[in-house]
This record gives C-alpha cells, sequence and structure tokens, in this order.
C-alpha cells in the first residue's frame, strides 16, 4: 500500500473511532509506531484537525468530517459482487437494488463501467433459504439484542432430546453451517450457550431488561483443532465440498493428505465427515473419534 492510500486509511480509521491508539494503526496497516506518528503529523499538516490523547490514543476535532468517498474499481466491483450474491440468496432483493442504483449514480463512469462488467461475468447460484434473514424469530432477537431485553423460549436440546422452558439473555447470533444460532446467557444453566434457531419452538420477548456484564459476556473460545487423513484420490472430491472449518493441507507421503479444519463445536464437523466415510480418518482430536464411534454403531445397529 503507497502511503496516500495509508493516510486515507488513517483518516477512515479516526472518522469511525471515537479514539484509535497508535498500535492499533501500526497494527492494521503493518508499519512501525514510528512511522505512525510520521503519517500522523503528515494529515497535521495536511491540514486534519487531530487530537492527541496521552495514553488514550487520536481522534478527530468534533464537527470535522470527511468529503464524499471516493471508490476504486476494485472496491466498486467487491460492492457489485456482495449485492449480486445477497440477491441470489433471496434476501432484500429491493433494498439491494436501490444501494446499487444509489451506487451506480455516485461511481464514475469509468469506475462504473468496470465493475459492472466484472458483476456480469460472475453469476451466484445459492439456495434460496440457505441464508434467510427472514428465519422465525431472528427479528426478535435483532430487538432484544439491541433493547437490552430477556427472552423466554422453549428450546428442544439436541444432546438430550428434551424440550426445557428458559429465559436467556440475548448478545449476538451468529450464522455458519447453514444455520442460525443466538449466543446467550443461559439463566436456566447459568452459562453462555449457543441456540440454533429452529430448534427453538416458542420464543417471546420479555418486558425484562439486563445488563452486559462478565458473568453473561461470550468468553473468547479457543478453537479446537480437527486433524483429517484422507486417501489421496479422495482429495480432490473432497476439495470440491470442503467445509468452511478448513485451514490447511500437507501431503502425507504419496498415498494421502492431512487436512487441518478449526471450530468452535466439534458438532460443526461430524456430519460432514461421516458423509465420506471410510475415507476420513480422524486423527485428533480424540473426542470427535469418539462421537463418529457412537454414531456408526447407532447406524450398524439401524441395519441388524
Amino acid at each position: 500500500m503507497n502511503r496516500i492510500d495509508r493516510l486515507f486509511g488513517i483518516l477512515l480509521m479516526l472518522q469511525t473511532h471515537r479514539l484509535v491508539r497508535s498500535q492499533d494503526i501500526a497494527e492494521r496497516f503493518e508499519i512501525s509506531e514510528r512511522t505512525v506518528y510520521r503519517d500522523i503529523a503528515a494529515l497535521l499538516q495536511l491540514g486534519v484537525p487531530i487530537i492527541s490523547r496521552a495514553g488514550e490514543g487520536y481522534a478527530l476535532s468534533e464537527g470535522y468530517f470527511l468529503p464524499p468517498l471516493i471508490f476504486t474499481e476494485a472496491e466498486a466491483s467487491a460492492l457489485f459482487l456482495a449485492a449480486s450474491m445477497l440477491k441470489a440468496s433471496g434476501n432484500l432483493e429491493a433494498d439491494v437494488q436501490q444501494a446499487l442504483d444509489k451506487l451506480k449514480a455516485a461511481l464514475p463512469p469509468r469506475t462504473l463501467r468496470q465493475a459492472s462488467a466484472d458483476a456480469e461475468m460472475i453469476q451466484f447460484f445459492m439456495p434460496k433459504g440457505r441464508f434467510n434473514l427472514s428465519t422465525p424469530y431472528l427479528t426478535t432477537l435483532k430487538r432484544a439484542i439491541s433493547e437490552q431485553r430477556v427472552v423466554f423460549i422453549r428450546y428442544h436440546s439436541w444432546s438430550e432430546q428434551v424440550t426445557t422452558e428458559r429465559e436467556i439473555e440475548p448478545l449476538e447470533l451468529s450464522f455458519g453451517d447453514g444455520a442460525w444460532y443466538c449466543t446467550a446467557f443461559c439463566r436456566l444453566r447459568c452459562d453462555v450457550r449457543d441456540f440454533r434457531l429452529e430448534r427453538i419452538e416458542v420464543l417471546k420477548l420479555t418486558a425484562q431488561r439486563f445488563s452486559r456484564t462478565p458473568h453473561n459476556s461470550p468468553s473468547i473460545r479457543e478453537p479446537i483443532e480437527v486433524i483429517v487423513r484422507f486417501p489421496a484420490n479422495s482429495a480432490r472430491w473432497v476439495r470440491e465440498r470442503q467445509h468452511y472449518g478448513f485451514v490447511e493441507e500437507t501431503p502425507d507421503g504419496e498415498q494421502a493428505v492431512i487436512m487441518r479444519y478449526r471450530l468452535d463445536r466439534l458438532v460443526e464437523i461430524k456430519h460432514w465427515l461421516l458423509s465420506w466415510g471410510g475415507a476420513a480418518q480422524v486423527l485428533e482430536p480424540e473426542m470427535l473419534r469418539q462421537m463418529l464411534r457412537e454414531e456408526v454403531e447407532k447406524i450398524q445397529h439401524l441395519l441388524t
């Protein structure tokens, strides 16, 4: 990245954050803190009103705003492609089209031509509903998170195969492996849990409020590393249907490959591994090996 782009990037960071530390700038642009000081001095010389607060960081003087943004061809293409993907998923089609119309009106002709051409070259075919922003309860949970409201749910647990009623304090929403999840503090279990929205049978927003405190905040999870050995003649097909937790692949002699995955929960990869039958040899962790053994025993029992 050249210096002009970096200065503009620093200005954007200051525009979008109340305070920005020099360490954060250095990490974001992969430069030394000494270079950060020089860049801040350069912005000051250009008339940008930057305030330095000792021990805290940098901030823009109140009332200073950047002029309208100018997108590069690559940035505009990225926005066009993201809009195409969102429309292909069947979500917010009218809103996406309106946003595209505004973007087209703001772009210079050359940038618009290139971005439009890139978007027309690539088509997205996605099953409707796979990433569904109209999923039941999603809107209510977003409101609950925003207003810090307690939610009552009747939930069907996968592990225990029972339905329980509980109050939860919703903290965040996530989408993975084709399903929506809500991370929340469960008052029944007195712990932070992940709830799959498809398993919620009843959901009601209550009038109770909660506060974000250390006891109900999601802890930083250490990702679980999964190591799987595949025969070389299966590796090509595995790559075509690769799991989203994939990290890297290394050869294991001429006859096999080792693939590594990082996940939050082992259940995220269990059924995907079962779909490969005897071609997937799980090396680590032992807990996943046990989960697969138990599942195979259930299948064997059903077939005998």
